[in-house]
């Protein structure tokens, strides 16, 4: 408490009270001058050391989740380039797989026409022998026929060339 002085009776001495003593005043800025110094060595430096130390640790996950966006990204991309490759490439596989099928098939149908016609003239030549071959039995059982009849007719011998000149004036009758 702050007792004034009076120089007038019932008037306190205002000015003395409003500055304190000079050691006193000295005595309080040297205390807060320490107390500053004590409060600054033993907790603001190491809660800045700890500010520090979180914004760097912040800063180095901020920059590994940015490379690892960044990665994931370029994956994402050479992942969706792999997959239209791989679609352009079955694409094409597909395509040169129709490609040959359609080459099969016309060999195939090319060889079956081959061979319907390799069968066809071997068919057409069999029965050209076969035709042969019965004109030939044919005219030799005419010519029996002929033998015998003109034994009959003439009933006598003919010798072998006559005969046969008459056969063939026969046959190409017959052939006429």
């Amino acid at each position: 408490m702050f007792i004034a002085n009076s120089g007038t009776a019932g008037v306190p001495d205002i000015i003395t009270s409003l500055f304190p003593n000079l050691p006193n005043f000295i005595a309080h800025v040297i205390a807060t001058i320490v107390l500053v110094a004590v409060i600054s060595k033993l907790i603001y430096k190491p809660f800045r050391k700890v500010i520090k130390e979180r914004r760097a640790k912040i800063n180095e996950l901020l920059a590994e989740a940015v490379y690892k966006q960044t990665e994931a990204n370029v994956n994402a991309k050479k992942s969706e380039e792999i997959l239209e490759n791989s679609k352009k490439e079955s694409s094409l596989i597909i395509q040169a797989s129709k490609i040959d099928a359609d080459v099969q098939k016309t060999q195939i149908i090319q060889n079956a026409h081959n061979q319907a016609e390799i069968i066809k003239l071997q068919a057409n030549k069999d029965i050209d022998q076969k035709k042969s071959q019965i004109e030939s039995e044919l005219r030799n059982t005419i010519v029996e026929v002929a033998f015998n009849a003109a034994e009959q007719i003439l009933k006598k011998e003919i010798s072998k060339d006559s005969n046969k000149k008459m056969i063939d004036e026969f046959i190409e009758g017959l052939d006429n």
